[in-house]
């Protein structure tokens, strides 16, 4: 009798501790693609099974988790400047702290050398007080996060037009180094439609020195996008915009020799190739 008692206790507690497990919920996952990223690249950082909400940092940096299916996903920037090394990724997952470390590994960026008039080189003191004047307005953009205003993916705001200068490209004019290129320049006509690659608002519409008729984009969680060397600004300043709505018309405003478009886009205030940016399947 007491031998099938404990055979039945021994049965009791199997079958308890089998029915404890059964629907518990799978841990958290995180997935970093790609799983190494160099200057100018975008991370995408996926956390299934999260359970509840999602907040992150990133070298310091808030990053900002969407709702993607079942996951949560953050889009990161790697800054051009970014130095090869272990950054540090902090995440809090339903309340559940998790570090880790990313590697940010070295890029070659090209080379380019060009011989330009030396006016457009060399500036007159009234133009690089202006020049000047111009660029402490812009980096007060950057630091202002706001609420999400992107839907789905980014699209190319202006298809089918050939790069003539990439993202990165580090250039010497007139034998003078200069800084590193932040943007795409495509080859257009002027007149050309330029389109809002996602939806967002207008924070900046201005005639400027070097970029000549200037729009930048709020797409909120800290995305940026730029279009410069406008022949025509379609929007104005605090306008909301929606993806595909035609913002602009190529020209050749600005410091440049010929019509184009140069394209650019910052992502938490790290610059970055703005074809990652359409490369992405937020959706």
């Amino acid at each position: 009798m007491k031998k099938t008692i404990v055979v039945l206790i021994v049965i009791f507690v199997a079958a308890f501790c089998g029915l404890s497990t059964v629907g518990a919920a799978p841990k958290p996952g995180v997935i970093l693609s790609p799983k190494k990223a160099g200057p100018g690249d975008l991370l995408l950082i996926t956390v299934k099974n999260a359970g509840g909400p999602v907040e992150g940092k990133f070298a310091g940096r808030l990053i900002y988790f969407n709702p993607a299916g079942k996951a949560m996903k953050a889009v990161v920037g790697v800054d051009l400047d970014s130095e090869p090394g272990m950054y540090p990724l902090e995440l809090s997952i339903n309340g559940t702290t998790h570090t880790s470390k990313v590697r940010i590994i070295k890029k070659k960026y090209p080379l380019q050398r060009l011989t330009l008039p030396k006016d457009k080189v060399t500036l007159s003191p009234e133009d690089e007080a202006r020049a000047d004047r111009e660029q402490k307005k812009m980096t007060m953009i950057w630091p202002v996060e706001s609420l999400r205003l992107w839907n789905g993916n980014f699209q190319d705001p202006l298809p089918g037009k050939e790069i003539t200068t990439l993202f990165g490209v580090r250039r010497i004019i007139n034998n003078i180094p200069k800084s590193s290129h932040t943007g795409v320049d495509l080859a257009a006509e002027v007149g050309d439609p330029v389109r809002a690659p996602n939806d967002g608002t207008v924070v900046l519409a201005e005639d400027l020195f070097y970029s000549g008729n200037s729009l930048i984009l709020d797409h909120g969680q800290g995305i940026y996008t730029m279009f410069f060397h406008l022949s025509k600004m379609n929007v104005r300043y605090g306008q909301s915009v929606k993806k595909g709505d035609v913002i602009g018309l190529v020209g050749a405003t600005g410091r440049v020799t010929g019509a184009c478009l140069h394209w650019g886009a910052r992502v938490q205030n790290a610059r970055i190739d703005p074809l990652e940016l359409i490369r992405l399947k937020l959706e």
